[in-house]
């Protein structure tokens, strides 16, 4: 019966093209490591050539992405209903606690965003007694250019995947003070990078200014951000740089509960 019915399913109106696209997905969602053409073409017993073809269309829709270290393939976070939904309430659940103590260190606003599709995706946020009316919410996304958090994780990926992000998509003019040119932003990153920590100084919002650090995962690469946000009136010189010590010290032990280690911290800056 079980054969029969499989048999009624593959019918004429059976896509053999949408199955081999789900199958290529749950493969990759099963290797923690990724998975190159070679390989996804050996397990799926289908032409390099078409698994090629499946990679491209998926990395230009945003559900897959690749290493370009090791050439292999992987889920995004928009994917998320394949892989992520468990990762990401895990990671909400370690940063929480630690959300907490800034919040109430600061008193100021603190945000949880994921690296998806080349965007940032807020994932929580905890109100400050002092915060300010601002655009990001819980489940929307921000760019990377000109907020704290995108540029946090711009700033660890591997240099050709950084500017290929700023290449693909439009660098919009936010306020006065956006940068959109990819000579200065490029610049700013290496700040960022030799620091450890970013600021979007009412780059994003007038009024607003925003300090982030990265959160790695266990290979090392940046998957998400912590940042404290508030009005420019209170959040002065010296508060930042408090604010980044205690964020850096925060996101250093939820990488190393996501598995994280210093020596395999793998960063290409060539």
């Amino acid at each position: 019966m079980r054969a029969k019915a499989k048999g009624e399913l593959r019918s004429a109106g059976f896509l053999k093209v949408v199955e081999k696209v789900f199958r290529l997905l749950e493969t990759l969602a099963r290797a923690e490591k990724g998975l190159r053409i070679s390989e996804l073409s050996r397990i799926l017993e289908q032409p390099k050539a078409s698994v090629y073809r499946i990679l491209f269309t998926l990395q230009v829709l945003g559900y897959v992405r690749q290493d370009v270290d090791t050439m292999a393939y992987h889920c995004t976070a928009h994917a998320g209903w394949l892989t992520r939904d468990q990762a990401n309430e895990t990671l909400r659940k370690i940063a929480r606690s630690r959300m907490e103590r800034l919040l109430a260190s600061f008193e100021q606003t603190v945000n949880l965003a994921i690296f998806d599709r080349y965007q940032m995706f807020y994932i929580e946020i905890l109100e400050g007694l002092r915060s300010i009316r601002m655009a990001a919410t819980p489940r929307t996304y921000a760019p990377m250019h000109s907020t704290a958090v995108g540029k946090s994780i711009l700033a660890f990926l591997p240099p050709a995947e950084a500017l290929q992000i700023l290449k693909q998509h439009r660098l919009e003019k936010h306020t006065s003070k956006t940068l959109v040119s990819e000579r200065m932003i490029l610049a700013q990153l290496a700040q960022v990078r030799e620091r450890g920590y970013a600021i979007d100084d009412e780059e994003t919002e007038i009024g607003a200014r925003c300090i982030a650090a990265p959160i790695f995962n266990a290979h090392g690469r940046p998957v998400a951000a912590i940042s404290i946000s508030g009005p420019v009136s209170h959040m002065k010189t010296s508060l930042c740089i408090q604010m980044a010590k205690k964020l850096k010290e925060a996101n250093g032990q939820i990488s190393g509960q996501l598995g994280f280690t210093a020596k395999g911290r793998r960063l290409d800056t060539k």
